[in-house]
């Protein structure tokens, strides 16, 4: 195998050192948050084996239990020795450098080294079906929205960088728990800041497949220009990760009003109608086309508590930097960005940067241009309270065709008559949205979606601008969602 096929940059000893070094430090990263992955052990027992580090590398793969006899076809010559043990005698104070040197020399010839050169990591290599299973909640892979009745077979897992070897244990783990997928992708998103940038396109860390024998397969990606795709991996993973992405805004609302419902009413809905009612009962304001068969498996997740990720400037939100930091950014095993999928939305303004964002955790899923009224804007925190088409009878209104008023007060996010005043402070303290914006927002988020504005926080989060109205999230009106009776005197 030339260097292109192993990943390798052809560029020398020192090169390859250097990079070896690298996916040290990313392994080691992954195993402080996963220390259960018995593959990420093995990978980094071969990483230290190909820097030399023969002692550290017997401890990792005694550390990886069957996955080294899975890999090399033989048990560990000190799989009956505790690893600590061995490793307390390697890195005792040198007391003869004879003694020294004939326990080097024993541990080397026992674990094959001294015949066989040090192994690197290499994409397509087939890795072992044995993994064994992390303890806590596993990096989960999620099946892809089917098309045409037709599901593309991959499996997406999301993980919060772009590191390989990280990737590849991530999907080989998630693979080996999946039901029916044949390959899983580690895909990772766009940062800015302390968040991750939903509507950016995603990234590939790695490609996993199953192989005969029960082995699997795993892909490095390559280049953008060299596969002529968004992920580096394929336009067939590409497809994959779109598909789950519009899935997982499914996913996201319909788990939102869940949970809105529960709150609103002491009890779990039993079905989707439940949160489809006519106002002001209407928590969620429409379906999409696969929800019936998939409320069953979202109501189950609602109930699970999130796992809250960092968020960074989330102005101490539910879900937001507060519990993220009582977490490390990650808990049980899972990453921010894995753990962000099933957590509920939540709204952040700006009022410094006049922009509105709806997060899931560290995820940006919207950034929207606001309009606002300067000081006449409340700071605090809110809570969609109530949400009405067409407001005071009319779509072209001074409210425009859509509003959620905040915590049933006189202040709501709404759309506008006057368009220029988006970015500007030109409202009496109301939220102001671009029609597009704000019958996008309305169709996402349910009544009891949190609310917190705040000064500052969104500067690095630029607005999504020019987005055609195909690629936004949109949902069928299932039932009467105005209200004719009231007048209404937003500010």
């Amino acid at each position: 195998m030339d260097d292109k096929e192993r990943g390798g940059s052809g560029g020398g000893p020192q090169e390859g050192e250097t990079a070896a070094r690298q996916r040290l430090e990313e392994l080691k990263r992954y195993l402080a948050s996963n220390p259960s992955n018995r593959m990420a052990w093995f990978l980094l027992g071969k990483t230290y084996a190909s820097l030399g580090k023969e002692g550290k590398a017997n401890y990792c793969y005694l550390r990886s239990g069957p996955i080294y006899e899975a890999y090399e076809n033989e048990p560990h010559p000190f799989e009956n020795l505790a690893a600590e043990d061995w490793l307390d005698r390697w890195n005792e104070p040198r007391r003869g450098g004879v003694a020294r040197t004939a326990l080097r020399a024993a541990i080397l010839i026992a674990a094959g080294l001294a015949l066989l050169p040090a192994a690197s990591w290499a994409p397509g290599t087939a890795l072992p079906a044995t993994v064994d299973k992390p303890g806590g909640q596993p990096a989960a892979v999620s099946k892809p929205a089917q098309r045409d009745g037709e599901g593309s077979g991959i499996g997406i897992v999301w993980v919060d960088g772009r590191s390989f070897p990280e990737g590849a244990a991530a999907a080989v783990d998630a693979l080996s728990r999946a039901g029916g997928e044949d390959r899983a992708v580690a895909a990772t998103l766009p940062e800015a800041g302390s968040h991750y940038r939903w509507r950016s396109e995603a990234a590939g860390a790695a490609l996993a497949s199953r192989a005969s024998g029960g082995d699997y397969l795993v892909r490095e990606p390559a280049g953008r220009e060299e596969c002529g795709c968004e992920s580096g991996l394929s336009a067939e993973a590409d497809e994959a990760v779109r598909s789950e992405k519009a899935l997982q805004e499914q996913r996201w609302s319909v788990v939102s009003g869940i949970r809105s419902f529960e709150r609103r009413y002491g009890k779990w809905p039993a079905r989707l109608e439940d949160l489809l009612r006519p106002y002001p009962d209407n928590i969620l304001a429409g379906r999409a086309d696969g929800m019936e068969e998939r409320f069953d498996g979202w109501l189950k997740e609602a109930k699970q508590p999130a796992e809250p990720a960092a968020a960074g400037a989330a102005g101490g939100a539910p879900g937001g930097a507060a519990a993220g930091q009582a977490t490390g950014g990650a808990s049980a095993g899972r990453g921010r960005l894995a753990a962000a999928m099933a957590e509920s939305f939540r709204i952040v303004v700006d009022t410094k940067a006049r922009r509105l964002a709806v997060f899931s955790g560290p995820v940006a899923v919207r950034v929207y241009a606001a309009g606002l009224g300067g000081e006449r804007t409340p700071l605090g925190r809110f809570e969609i309270s109530e949400k009405v088409r067409n407001p005071n009878g009319s779509s072209t209104g001074s409210f425009g065709s859509r509003g959620m008023t905040l915590s049933d007060t006189r202040y709501a996010i709404h759309g506008t008559d006057e368009p220029d005043s988006i970015g500007k402070d030109e409202s009496l303290g109301c939220v102001r949205l671009g029609r597009d914006d704000v019958e996008e927002l309305y169709d996402l988020v349910p009544i009891g979606t949190p609310v917190t504005i705040q000064e500052g926080g969104l500067e690095r989060l630029q607005p999504e601008s020019g987005q055609p109205k195909k690629s936004r999230y949109r949902v069928e009106p299932a039932a009467l969602e105005e209200n004719p009776g009231k007048r209404y005197d937003w500010l």
